[in-house]
């Protein structure tokens, strides 16, 4: 086993406070508890990359989220998939071509689902988009691993 070691420190820092903050504004106004969809300024923030169609939305307190279920999957576990690259390094010292495959996969895999449910092939849900959409985010945060650690083999 050798020793972890974590360099990009500030870098790290800057992106993990920024995940956890699109993640709490993508989450919407019912987080706070305001119904009032017109001064929600959660949804201005989403609106370039998002389509926020509340038929593809869930809702908390009543109130749709700033994005669809599958950017929420990307938000939610891009942050979760953050937090933690400094265990997935511990337990899987793999290197980056195969995490590459890894996101390749996932992006074909949410290619394929978006396409299917176009074409009537299968109706996707809620809960489908928020899992493609996490192993997207999750695939995405752990590609950088080794830009952020390393390790360092005992001799």
């Amino acid at each position: 086993m050798g020793k972890l070691l974590f360099h990009n420190r500030l870098l790290y820092a800057v992106i993990l406070g920024s995940s956890i903050t699109l993640m709490v504004i993508a989450l919407g106004p019912g987080l706070f508890g305001s119904g009032e969809i017109f001064n929600a300024w959660q949804y201005q923030v989403f609106d370039r990359i998002c389509h926020q169609d509340p038929a593809r939305s869930f809702q908390l307190a009543g109130v749709q989220m700033a994005v669809c279920s599958r950017c929420l999957g990307i938000y939610g576990l891009f942050m979760i998939g953050w937090i933690l690259l400094p265990l997935f390094k511990i337990v899987q010292d793999i290197n980056s071509q195969q995490e590459k495959k890894w996101l390749i996969a996932a992006i074909i895999l949410n290619l394929v689902d978006v396409t299917g449910n176009y074409l009537g092939f299968w109706t996707n849900t809620l809960s489908s988009r928020l899992i493609l959409g996490g192993i997207l985010g999750i695939t995405v945060a752990f590609l950088l691993t080794d830009e952020f650690f390393t390790i360092k083999k005992s001799v």
